[in-house]
């Protein structure tokens, strides 16, 4: 999170498009690239731990402690989730400042659509989220790009997650599921269990009346 609070702030001191450079703009875009596979590597580490608790509580007799495990499986996704909303955060810079460069690379060409007076009065901070909203599934598109600059009303995108919380009791039956048929083939016992255990853990909660 420290990195992209300090790409932000590297963009408002910048003030307009013409105050950065696009090799300034690929330094940045390297920061957060390397923090973002650091995050990742985070994420597939608690999975693993995961997993590895889901075959310990399968193989455990004790129902009471087969409960421990389930509840530290939990705190272990929460985890996982608040990584996850991170990663969200920098993969919306990072799409920002790869439209940014295309911004950069292409002057020539708006200057010629009539539109570089605009960008030009336009701050950083600004200019960030009309990149954002000319991106589609991670492209970002030029023509639209110059479509909102020309007049297209801006729409704001609110990042954002309802919390789901896992029922326990639920993940222990997964567990004992697993035992239960772990003979005939461990491996898709395991499989299926941790499958269901995800299921679990993303499972919207009922509306409260």
């Amino acid at each position: 999170m420290d990195i992209v609070e300090s790409v932000k702030s590297f963009f408002a001191k910048k003030k307009s498009i013409d105050k950065v450079t696009t090799d300034e703009l690929r330094r940045e875009k390297v920061k957060l690239d390397q923090e973002e596979r650091l995050l990742i590597q985070k994420v597939e580490e608690l999975d693993r731990k995961k997993q590895e608790l889901f075959v310990k509580g399968k193989d455990e007799p004790s129902q009471r402690q087969q409960f421990i495990i389930a509840r530290k499986i939990k705190e272990l996704d929460a985890q996982a989730q608040n990584l996850d909303r991170t990663l969200q955060l920098f993969s919306k810079q990072i799409r920002v400042i790869n439209g940014l460069i295309q911004v950069k690379e292409n002057q020539k060409v708006l200057h010629k659509m009539g539109v570089s007076g605009l960008l030009n009065k336009m701050d950083l901070e600004q200019l960030q989220s009309y990149v954002e909203n000319a991106t589609v599934d991670g492209q970002f598109y030029l023509e639209k790009f110059t479509g909102l600059l020309k007049g297209m009303e801006e729409q704001e995108g609110v990042l954002g997650g309802v919390e789901r919380e896992a029922d326990v009791e639920e993940i222990v039956k997964a567990m004992q599921r697993a035992k239960s048929v772990e003979e005939s083939n461990p491996e898709e016992a395991i499989a299926e269990g941790i499958k269901k255990v995800e299921t679990i853990l993303r499972k919207e909660k009922p509306e409260e009346v």
